[in-house]
Order: structure tokens, then C-alpha cells, then sequence
């Protein structure tokens, strides 16, 4: 006990130079937080996903080909599948200003049989369903955006050359950020009609809900074996291997960032290690007079390791909790809240453990020739020496 006293006076005795150090380590490992953060917040949607009974149909050209609207009443018509909708992308403007949040067309009637977790009071349902301008979105959506239900949203289009007016009759609870708001496909189906300078919206992706949990990447081919032959073939994925082809789509991203975090831990070694060789030289003197009144090799050695690891651990619970905070802090922004679908709080785990014992490491590391150096110390040269 009395060793972690003495530890702990060593580390604020220059308060300055510790803060720096704190610093420097807190900061670069904020940035790997927020790294690992949004990694490891891809790979966890992608296994939560597993557990619902959905795919995804895509023209197989990609996300800028929209598949036909006719496709969705024959993925309707399987017996494995139970329901069917589009799901349009419209990106439009709000206010004539840039847009923070994603606009999708679906279809009402269906779109809470296909995502049962989402819960929106019946009477909103039923007004969803009932009004051909009615929209939704997560609660959490209108929060951000100061929106009270009844509350119209006049969009105007880019991609399609029409603008809608859109009343909010609901808001949903959502156990993942849903940074989007749903309205009905057919009232943007009826508004491109009307323009002669517009286009038919297609059913953009189509999102289906299988009978059985068990079938969907039977599902997914035999979606797949229907449309081979069509003018708009497709590529059908469950939810998860949807979630997860946005992570595979950085491909050798990742590959880069552990690359450039080894180089990272290295420097913040380096950094650590002249503070503590720096420390070390000015207290040459006391830590003689230490080993003259009985202090060990050993103890000496651990007084020096447990100095550098207390500095070092205490930058990498600041820099974690900053990285945290700010992936929290992104995770509320509407435009951005898309890439980041669920809680912080639900991605605790052993990466956060791991960042922990890097920032361990740092200190452990950038400790032992300091501490080598102080316990091999004999008590006349350290007396002898003029600091």
C-alpha cells in the first residue's frame, strides 16, 4: 500500500509533464477508439441481424440500379416468403437545404409486419396506413430534428424531379438508430406521374420477410433463380451479410488501420519512455538514497514499472472514454446516426478490454529501461552523480 502512495506522489510530483504525457497517450488512443469502435459497431449490427428473418433483393448492377416495381409482387407470390416491400431511396431536400437524415419510400401496409421490433402506437399505424402523405420516423429522429406529430415535411427532390409534402403522424421506438424517415411509395409513384420531367421510382431494394427463420438463404436463391433470366436480375443477402458488406466494403482498410495502430503504439511508446528516462535522471540522487536505506532491486524496479503503467493507464482511460464519447456523439447526428445502427452501450466488450491492456502495454514497455537502469543502480555512482 505504501508503494502505490509513493507511486502515486512520483506521478503528480511534475504535474506538467505528467498531464502531457497523459495527454498524448489519451488522445492517440481516442482516435483507435473510435477506429475499433466503428468496426466492432459493424460487426455487432451484422450478428444482431442474424437473428431476424429478412433479406435484401438488389439489382445485381448494384445500389444505383433500382429494381422494377413488379419484382415485389413476385417475391410476394413464394410460398417461402410471407410479405414484401419496396424500399426507395429518394434524397431529396429539406427546407431547400441539404437533408441530415435518409428519406425512403416503402410500403405501409406491410412495413411493421417486417420490422416487428419497431413499435409505433395503432393509432399511428392506422394512420400510416390510411393517409397517402403521412410519414414516420424514430423517435429519437424527431427529437433531433424538433419534430412534433402532426407536423408537415416538405421534401424536395434531386433525384426525382418532384417535391412532397409530408405530414408526421408516428413515431417509433427502435432498439437500433434509425436515422430515416418512411412514407408511403405510391404517393411518390403519384407525384412522379404527374411531372412529365420525372421517372418512375422502381421498388429501389426490396426488403422481404421469410415464413421460416431456417430458410432464408434458401429464400435468398430462390429469389435469385427467378429473376436470372429478367432484364433486372438480382442479388439477394440476408440482413446480416447485408450489414456486413458495408465493412467489407472498406476491404483493406482495415488491414491499414491495425497497421497504422502498431505504428501508433509504438510512437506512444517512445513518447512514454522519454518521460520516464527524463524522470528517472532527475530522481538518480533519491533513488540511491533509497537503495542506501534499504530499498531493493526489485522494489526499485517495480516504483519505476508502476510509475510509467499508472501514466499510461490513466491516458488510456481518457482516450478511451473521449472515444467513446465522440463515437456517442456521431451516433447523434441524423446524417450520420445511419452508419452507426446501434447503442454504444451495447457494443461493450473485450475490444474496450483490449484498448485497456494496449494502453498497459505502453506504459509497461516504455517503463523497463528506465527501471532497469534505476534498479541496477549502484548507491555511490548515484550519489556521486551531479543531475
Amino acid at each position: 500500500m505504501k508503494l502505490l502512495v509513493y507511486i502515486w506522489r512520483n506521478v503528480t510530483r511534475n504535474k506538467l509533464r505528467s498531464s502531457l504525457t497523459v495527454l498524448s497517450i489519451g488522445f492517440s488512443l481516442a482516435l483507435m477508439t473510435m477506429l475499433y469502435g466503428y468496426l466492432t459497431m459493424q460487426t455487432v449490427a451484422a450478428e444482431q441481424s442474424e437473428k431476424y428473418d429478412r433479406v435484401v433483393v438488389l439489382n445485381k448492377l448494384g445500389f444505383a440500379a433500382p429494381l422494377p416495381i413488379a419484382h415485389v409482387g413476385k417475391v410476394k407470390a413464394l410460398d417461402s416468403v410471407e410479405t414484401a416491400m419496396p424500399f426507395a431511396w429518394f434524397g431529396g431536400n429539406y427546407l431547400n437545404k441539404q437533408a441530415l437524415f435518409a428519406q425512403f419510400a416503402v410500403d405501409p401496409q406491410v412495413a411493421f409486419d417486417i420490422y416487428k421490433e419497431f413499435e409505433l402506437p395503432t393509432d399511428q399505424l392506422t394512420a400510416f396506413k390510411s393517409n397517402r402523405q403521412a410519414a414516420v420516423c424514430s423517435k429519437a429522429l424527431a427529437e433531433q430534428m424538433n419534430w412534433k406529430v402532426g407536423d408537415r415535411i416538405p421534401l424536395q427532390g434531386t433525384i426525382y424531379q418532384v417535391d412532397l409534402d409530408l405530414q408526421l403522424v408516428g413515431t417509433y421506438d427502435s432498439p437500433r438508430n434509425s436515422g430515416s424517415i418512411w412514407f408511403d411509395w405510391k404517393y411518390l409513384d403519384e407525384e412522379s406521374s404527374k411531372s412529365e420531367a420525372a421517372f418512375g421510382p422502381g421498388a429501389g431494394s426490396i426488403y422481404v420477410k421469410c415464413k421460416d427463420d431456417k430458410d432464408v438463404e434458401q429464400v435468398c436463391d430462390e429469389i435469385d433463380t427467378m429473376f436470372a433470366n429478367s432484364d433486372s436480375s438480382t442479388r439477394t443477402r440476408t440482413e446480416a451479410a447485408f450489414a456486413r458488406m458495408f465493412a467489407d466494403m472498406l476491404g483493406d482498410v482495415q488491414t491499414y488501420i491495425r497497421y497504422i495502430s502498431l505504428a501508433v503504439v509504438f510512437a506512444l511508446a517512445l513518447v512514454a519512455a522519454t518521460a520516464m528516462a527524463m524522470s528517472m535522471r532527475e530522481r538518480t540522487t533519491e533513488i540511491a538514497v533509497l537503495k542506501a536505506i534499504g530499498f531493493s532491486k526489485q522494489r526499485v524496479l517495480a516504483l519505476v514499472l508502476g510509475e510509467s503503467t499508472l501514466i499510461a493507464m490513466l491516458g488510456g482511460i481518457l482516450g478511451i472514454a473521449g472515444g467513446l464519447g465522440m463515437l456517442h456523439m456521431f451516433s447523434k447526428v441524423p446524417i450520420a446516426s445511419q452508419f452507426f445502427p446501434i447503442p454504444i452501450s451495447s457494443m461493450f466488450g473485450t475490444w474496450l478490454v483490449g484498448l485497456a491492456l494496449v494502453a498497459a502495454a505502453i506504459g509497461f514497455i516504455s517503463g523497463v529501461v528506465p527501471a532497469v537502469m534505476a534498479a541496477q543502480l549502484s548507491v555511490v555512482n548515484g550519489l556521486r552523480r551531479v543531475v
